[in-house]
């Protein structure tokens, strides 16, 4: 699961440079109109090259035994306390990394004068390298050290979660630009390390054959609250402190949404409480077993 979540990164190291750069040079508009050219050509090419190697599979499978309704998945994972609380910290913090994301780049030309190319690049390393480094090394100390405890995979996420409101406290208060970016960094890194133990619990807590139906409801509901509701949230707010602190208000509503991790967080170390007991019952035979 941490390897299939590097093509966040990844794309952040090439998106944020090349853009950055286009911007500069052509403005946003044409910008926005050239990266989302290769979307297109990815599309195409996945279309003409990529087959589906279970299709046959899946309907030998649905011959033999149809999957379960729908409607009872969704409410078995909600019964279930460790998927439960496992989608709501997943969507929090998608919430706060969504909401925030959109305006690091604002905030760092806004409050300390910098340059969209000049941005792009220290933003591409910072979200693109601290992203691989999270993502692997998270990926690495679940298996590594508590492959073998769920439980102890979901305190430590709880405790990376909360950790990362502090390095943004640096990131957004510091008043010298490059300092406040290397801030940024740590809450990357630790920010990243919990994507492939909590996405891998999440595929384990439920039957085989209705494994994608959690990790396709918490990426709906991760886009749809996250990246709908969060980045309008730290707007509003810079609005709302607009007249008291003038061009400082996005700093703050950016600091006051960092604090939406702690919540996140909370749930994290719930995970933890209720995970062995769930595992347990997940892999006893029908769909009740995920109760």
């Amino acid at each position: 699961m941490a390897v299939y979540w590097l093509g966040n990164p990844i794309a952040a190291i090439l998106s944020f440079m090349l853009g950055g750069w286009l911007n500069q040079r052509y403005g946003w508009r044409l910008t926005f109109l050239l990266m989302g050219i290769p979307g297109l050509l990815v599309a195409i090419l996945v279309k003409a090259t990529i087959a589906e190697p279970r299709a046959r599979r899946a309907r030998e499978c649905i011959k033999a035994a149809p999957p379960p309704v729908m409607a009872d998945v969704l409410c078995s994972l909600w019964r279930q306390r460790s998927s439960r609380n496992l989608i709501v910290a997943i969507v929090l913090y998608w919430t706060m990394g969504l909401g925030l994301a959109p305006w690091y780049a604002a905030f760092m030309m806004r409050s300390h004068g910098m340059g969209t190319a000049e941005l792009g690049l220290w933003l591409g390393v910072v979200l693109g390298a601290g992203g691989i480094v999270g993502l692997l090394g998270g990926g690495y100390v679940a298996t590594r050290w508590f492959g073998d405890d769920e439980r102890a995979q979901m305190r430590l996420s709880a405790v990376m979660i909360a950790s990362i409101v502090p390095f943004f406290v640096v990131f957004l208060l510091h008043p010298q630009r490059y300092l406040a970016l290397v801030a940024l960094i740590p809450a990357v890194i630790v920010g990243n390390c919990v994507f492939g133990p909590a996405f891998a619990l999440m595929q384990r807590l439920v039957l085989d054959e209705v494994r994608a139906t959690p990790l396709a409801l918490v990426l709906l509901f991760a886009n749809l609250v996250g990246m709908g509701i969060g980045p309008q949230v730290v707007g509003i707010l810079s609005d709302l402190l607009r007249p008291a602190l003038g061009t400082e208000s996005l700093r703050y509503a950016m600091l006051a949404m960092s604090f939406v991790a702690l919540w996140s967080a909370c749930h994290f170390w719930r995970v933890g409480r209720t995970v062995r007991e769930d595992l347990s019952a997940a892999r006893a035979p029908g769909i009740g077993a995920m109760a």
